[in-house]
């Protein structure tokens, strides 16, 4: 059976609050990285202020402003889960000790956060990578059918962040995918991304995808990676899994299915068919099936199979046959109930929806274009929309609503946006936390345990299992060894090839001759290391 390697990259979203309102997001940044210095045994990132750790993963502050949290490469999907549970452990316990560090009364909180809805049209990846052989313009028809079907088990859930109004959407991420296929990774977003940098040698590709979002469910997290794993092992073999569901109009069917909580929304196909998201998930998962046992598929492939199944069997009864289960489907509920203890019928959204749309448009046709104009004064005596204000009364009244439910609705949204947030926030205060701790949620998966094993070591194969050992044998040796992702070495060039993925033992370098130095590398990968520590590196670079 064929080993595969893949890892997830999430970004956290951190913010903190005193008496005196929001505390300076960079402080806290830089008090949470020196805390990590301090307490994490790591060797430091050669091209950043970041840091390699004893379980192979990686820590480091993006250029966004946010911590971001790398699990190490792992081979099957149980371990995907249980690396980013110990990533986000060790963050929720940073936090806390900054928030400890505060002033009384202040509070320090990290969050799975996929979107901004406070009107920044901010995103946070939570990138997946995959590795593979195959030719890298031959995979998006395989794989683009998967990945805009499989929202159905991996979204998280929440309100569409572009929308005035308040719209829940199985995926707030997708609405910043702008693109089918996009080299770009901060606008034009696409579902497919041809980003393939490797990170190794051996002739590997890497499969980098940029339209999910962190997931707190473990059977979410568990499908999201194996399944696509399995896909792209199927891609790789040459079985054209995509062949038979090319979709007319991706961009616009991953909007569709992000909208559909029954999942039965049906989608235009290519050869003027319409197939449902689970129709399109069954045909993924029957071919895996079929092919489960053989050589190129690696040793798991049946029990995820199994879990894939049991999946798309609930989903049929969905939203409700799976609302312990999947984030978004756990949410639906939770906010329902909220809207309805709040004076505002869920069923009622898309009434408020479009006459929130409406006194929206009607403003846009005047001088106040663009500004944020208060409920009170658009519906009052001195709207600047008076014209708008008197079909809309009607509008209302045909429902049996008056302009106070505009406002109950408005509130009701403000609070939505900050539970949505809440929900994944790191630690006991967040509200996914309180009910898994409560025991009223069915996510687990069996064998995705040890989360605090998963801390200090890193995962039992592969370069990762190498990078974390010799992390934990180096850390602390008065600064002078640097880490990467294919490479642990010291000022004096002696260093640690890391470059093939699947490597079992240490292979070790001596330094460089003058003889023998490859040319400098450029300068936007310039670190802290010394020019022959840099030439070192580049000669790797080179043979890869």
């Amino acid at each position: 059976m064929a080993e595969r390697l893949f890892g997830v990259e999430t970004e956290y979203a951190i913010a903190g609050m005193n008496g005196h309102g929001i505390v300076d997001r960079g402080a806290i940044l830089q008090q949470l990285m020196d805390l990590a210095h301090h307490q994490l045994i790591h060797l430091p990132d050669l091209y950043s202020g970041g840091m390699f750790l004893q379980n192979g993963a990686r820590l480091y502050i993006d250029c966004g402003m946010h911590p971001e949290m790398t699990t190490p490469e792992c081979a099957n999907p149980w371990d995907i889960a249980r690396y980013i549970q110990a990533g986000e452990r060790m963050l929720a316990e940073l936090s806390r000790t900054v928030e400890s560090r505060q002033p009384a009364g202040a509070e320090i909180m990290c969050f799975r956060s996929n979107v901004d809805y406070g009107g920044t049209r901010a995103t946070w990846g939570c990138h997946e990578s995959y590795l593979h052989r195959m030719p890298p313009d031959a995979l998006p028809p395989q794989v683009i059918p998967h990945l805009v079907s499989r929202v159905i088990y991996t979204g998280a859930g929440g309100f569409h962040p572009l929308s005035p109004g308040l719209e829940f959407t199985l995926s707030p991420r997708a609405a910043h995918i702008e693109s089918v296929i996009s080299q770009e990774s901060t606008a034009r977003r696409g579902i497919f991304h041809t980003k393939n940098e490797s990170l190794c040698r051996g002739g590997y590709n890497r499969l980098h995808i940029l339209c999910g979002e962190s997931l707190c469910s473990e059977i979410a997290t568990f499908l999201k990676v194996g399944a696509t794993a399995l896909v792209v092992a199927m891609a790789e073999a040459g079985l054209d899994p995509g062949t038979g569901v090319e979709l007319a109009s991706p961009l616009d069917a991953l909007h569709s299915v992000s909208g559909d909580v029954t999942c039965h929304r049906p989608l235009p196909m290519a050869d003027g068919r319409s197939l449902t998201p689970i129709e399109i998930q069954r045909h993924y998962l029957g071919i895996a099936e079929a092919h489960a046992g053989e050589a190129f598929m690696p040793p798991w492939s049946a029990e995820v199979c199994r879990h894939w199944r049991t999946m798309l069997d609930q989903l049929e009864g969905a939203p409700r046959s799976v609302a312990g289960e999947l984030d978004w489907a756990i949410k639906l509920p939770l906010y329902a109930d909220y809207a309805g203890r709040h004076g505002v019928a869920w069923d009622l959204l898309p009434f408020w929806n479009e006459a929130l749309s409406r006194l929206n448009a009607a403003l846009e046709r005047t001088a106040q274009r663009g500004q944020t104009v208060p409920i009170e004064v658009l519906i009052g005596p001195e709207s600047p929309i008076p014209s708008e204000i008197e079909p809309l009364t009607s509008y209302l009244r045909s429902r049996g609503q008056q302009w106070d439910g505009l406002r109950q609705f408005v509130d009701l949204r403000q609070g939505l946006y900050e539970a949505d947030t809440r929900f994944g926030q790191l630690g006991a205060k967040g509200i996914f936390q309180s009910l898994d701790g409560a025991g009223v949620l069915d996510h687990r998966v069996g064998g995705i345990d040890n989360i605090e094993h998963a801390i200090a070591n890193p995962p039992a194969v592969g370069r990762a299992r190498i990078r974390g050992q010799v992390i934990q044998r180096l850390a602390g040796n008065n600064g002078s060894w640097h880490c990467d992702w294919q490479t642990i070495a010291d000022e004096e060039g002696h260093m640690l090839d890391l470059s093939d993925p699947f490597a079992a033992e240490e292979s070790w370098h001596s330094p460089l001759t003058e003889e023998s130095q490859p040319p400098v590398p450029p300068p936007n990968q310039t670190g802290p290391a010394t020019s022959a520590f840099q030439r070192y590196l580049a000669m790797l670079r080179g043979r890869t």
